[in-house]
This record gives structure tokens, C-alpha cells and sequence, in this order.
């Protein structure tokens, strides 16, 4: 198993369809790991951000998880200092749900 952090966390805000606001302690940003949605100012990235809002809001349980083995890939400063993880929708896998629905690039 890949050494990291997990645990269950509350939504405060999608920001688009691969990054998200969640609430432990404090806020905070996630970039899903492994994907990169077609960008908000396009229709489909519109859709995205709307999939995924549903999703979080009529989800039961939410889990994210940190990867804590690369400390490189910990927080992608290049990309607004956002941490960068899985999320975790009803036990499915955000990123992959994504994908199936046609959102990624």
C-alpha cells in the first residue's frame, strides 16, 4: 500500500472539475491525482464542475487521500499550491468516475 494520508473530509466548494475545496481543521485545495478535466470556461468543463459538485453534495461519504511517499508530488507548487490526491465518492474514485464520463482532456 502507498504510504500517505486519509481520512474523511467535508466539501466546501467545487472550484472546477479537478480541484476541489475540502474542510478538515482547515481548508484546503485537492487536485485530483491522475487527471486533468477539460477547463471551466469551456462547456464540457462547465459540465464537469457540475458533475462533480453533484457528486460531492449528494455523496454519503468522502474520503481523500494524500500520498505522503514523494514528497514532490505532496504539493504541486506549479499548480496554485494546491495538495495534490484521490478522492474518494461512496467508495468510487472520483478521478476514474471523471473519466468515464468523458470529462478528461
Amino acid at each position: 500500500m502507498e504510504p500517505g494520508y486519509c481520512t474523511k473530509v467535508d466539501v466546501v466548494r467545487v472550484i472546477d472539475g479537478d480541484t476541489i475545496e475540502f474542510e478538515i481543521r482547515r481548508r484546503f485545495h485537492i487536485r485530483l491525482r491522475d487527471i486533468d478535466v477539460v477547463e471551466f470556461n469551456t462547456l464540457r468543463g462547465k459540465k464537469a464542475t457540475e458533475f462533480v459538485r453533484k457528486r460531492l453534495f449528494d455523496a454519503e461519504d468522502i474520503k481523500i487521500f494524500i500520498p505522503t511517499g514523494d514528497s514532490l508530488k505532496l504539493m504541486d507548487i506549479n499548480s496554485f499550491e494546491r495538495l495534490v490526491g484521490d478522492v474518494e465518492v461512496d467508495g468510487k474514485n472520483l478521478a476514474e468516475l471523471l473519466r468515464e464520463n468523458g470529462y478528461n482532456k
